[in-house]
């Protein structure tokens, strides 16, 4: 083999154990499942953790440093033997900060950027709650042009990052969950 070949094989490997797959880790956090509903012209969307955060994210908020999760939720067509760009995607993004004067927390809800609204909640359980949940957020805004086609929503939750090969930044979450195929149809329009 050649040098160059072999900086190659090395580098490509050392990527491969940065990132395992996913279903490696058992103890992984998951999304069990995700719902959609519609609303009249909005696709609300329903998610959770299969089980509490994890250990580090937990000391984090309960340290009283700002800590954000955020839902990635992305629109497709479903296809079985295609891959498509999503038709649109939305970040929501929960943050919540210890107070300690009121020895509460508040917690910021925002999608796409946009502050959504801000509660306090008064125990640091009902914190990671609200960190842990995708409470039936209207996501989508559906029009003339998905009337008909098979869609799907996916989720994924990111609460974390770290750094791959001692440089790398990358996102710490869990894998990619799809919704039941759903069909929206136009109001007043053909069956």
């Amino acid at each position: 083999m050649r040098p160059r070949s072999l900086v190659v094989a090395a580098a490509l490997t050392a990527l491969v154990a940065a990132f395992p797959a996913a279903g490696a880790d058992p103890d992984r956090l998951r999304i069990p499942r995700v719902e959609t509903t519609l609303q009249g012209r909005d696709v609300a969307v329903t998610a959770g953790l299969s089980r509490p955060l994890p250990e580090d994210v937990r000391k984090r908020l309960a340290s009283g440093l700002p800590t954000t999760v955020t839902w990635q939720v992305r629109l497709f067509v479903s296809r079985r033997k295609w891959w498509d760009d999503p038709l649109d995607e939305r970040r929501y993004a929960v943050t919540a900060t210890y107070r300690p004067v009121g020895g509460d927390f508040a917690v910021e809800r925002r999608l796409d950027g946009r502050l959504l609204e801000t509660v306090v909640l008064p125990s640091l359980a009902e914190a990671e709650r609200a960190l842990s949940a995708l409470p039936g957020l209207p996501c989508f805004r559906m029009g003339p042009a998905l009337a008909g086609p098979k869609l799907a929503v996916r989720v994924r939750c990111v609460y974390g990052s770290r750094l791959a090969l001692g440089f790398l930044p990358t996102a710490v979450g869990t894998s990619w969950r799809k919704s039941p195929v759903f069909r929206w149809r136009e109001p007043g329009g053909a069956p």
